[in-house]
């Protein structure tokens, strides 16, 4: 089943949305490698931080990871659209609105689920936007801002009336943050109240989670967030159960620490040592959860500072896992990855960032 937003047709119906600190070009690469159609975007990225640094790295795309979307987050219209019209020039197939972000350093002004006490400036927002850009434009939001505002679905009428080519609609409020179950049935409400494409989000951690949503809420498409952490396998199996009933195993624990380590080396290659071994130690935390006795192992992942600390540490744990067999395979893999090039052509990258410095400074 495609879907259509705007003029971008989809050949899946799982969407894996922005996600501070782990949705990077790195975190897409993998995606990327093992599943060819989900949709994906970048972090959030601040519209007035743009205007500073249009040729921000937060942006970089890499040609194989269409369709991909940018998503920006703000509260002035103007700013909005300029930093809108910066990404469109980086490579973006649709740009996404944050209007769903919980976190009171974001909310405290006028950003992200703020907006949903504020539907009117919402609205211009999304009408100055979406008329200053030709690829589709899509929002993500909550129920409401808590329980007692709950305003989801003429919210989400609102913001197609202005403009919005699919929304993607996270089934708590934001007084509950990440806490409590997501209400799928009042997901249901918004799909039924709109003719744009939506996105159920909250609570998929299984391929059977993703059907059930679907079910239950009549959405066109699932966004597969927190559990896709440490588990980008999850997408494609989530993929092939929707479409063909069949549910693949998930990967073997040697898979999983190969793919902890070529995470942790691609984030060092890409942002070198000391921020690279700096946010792989969240990622490879996740990889390892679920392995038996692995506690004191993430303990130590914690603490890494080079490859060869990862490597060390992974191949304890291979080891302990599947004795010296497992531990062999694992080394043979890890060295195989990091005799492989980038996932994404640094020079390439560089030179589209300058080009949209540029752009910007001549306009």
């Amino acid at each position: 089943m495609s879907i259509r937003i705007g003029s971008l047709t989809l050949n899946s119906r799982v969407y894996v949305p922005p996600m501070a600190g782990v949705t990077d070009i790195v975190f897409r690469g993998i995606v990327r490698t093992i599943d060819k159609n989900c949709l994906l975007s970048t972090e959030m990225v601040s519209s007035k931080a743009l205007m500073a640094r249009p040729e921000a790295r937060i942006m970089d795309l890499a040609k194989d990871e269409h369709p991909i979307g940018i998503q920006i987050f703000g509260h002035e219209a103007d700013v909005m659209a300029q930093a809108a019209q910066m990404a469109e020039a980086r490579g973006a197939d649709f740009i996404d609105i944050n209007m769903g972000c919980p976190v009171p350093k974001i909310t405290k002004g006028k950003d992200g689920c703020a907006l949903m006490k504020e539907p009117d400036l919402a609205k211009e927002i999304v009408q100055t936007v979406s008329s200053a850009i030709k690829i589709p434009l899509t929002v993500k939001f909550r129920l409401g801002w808590d329980d007692d505002s709950r305003n989801a679905v003429e919210f989400g009428t609102m913001l197609e009336a202005a403009g919005a080519k699919a929304v993607t609609v996270h089934g708590r409020t934001r007084q509950q943050l990440y806490s409590g179950k997501a209400d799928w049935q009042f997901i249901a409400k918004v799909k039924q109240a709109l003719s744009i494409p939506v996105f159920g989000n909250g609570d998929v951690f299984e391929p059977e989670d993703a059907l059930n949503l679907l079910s239950i809420t009549g959405c066109d498409g699932v966004a597969v967030a927190r559990g896709s952490l440490g588990n980008p396998w999850l997408i494609p199996r989530i993929t092939k159960y929707i479409d063909t009933g069949i549910l693949d195993d998930p990967p073997s624990e040697i898979e999983k620490l190969a793919l902890a380590f070529k995470h942790c080396l691609g984030l060092i290659q890409y942002k070198g040592l000391r921020v690279g071994t700096n946010e792989s130690r969240r990622h490879m935390i996740h990889y390892t959860k679920g392995i038996s006795h692995s506690a004191a192992f993430r303990n130590r992942l914690t603490q890494i500072t080079s490859i060869d600390d990862a490597v060390k540490i992974l191949s304890e744990l291979a080891k302990q896992i599947a004795g010296n067999s497992g531990e062999e395979e694992f080394l043979k893999q890890a060295e195989s990855l990091q005799q492989l090039a980038p996932i994404w052509n640094k020079a390439e990258l560089s030179q589209i960032s300058q080009k949209t410095k540029q752009m910007v400074q001549q306009s």
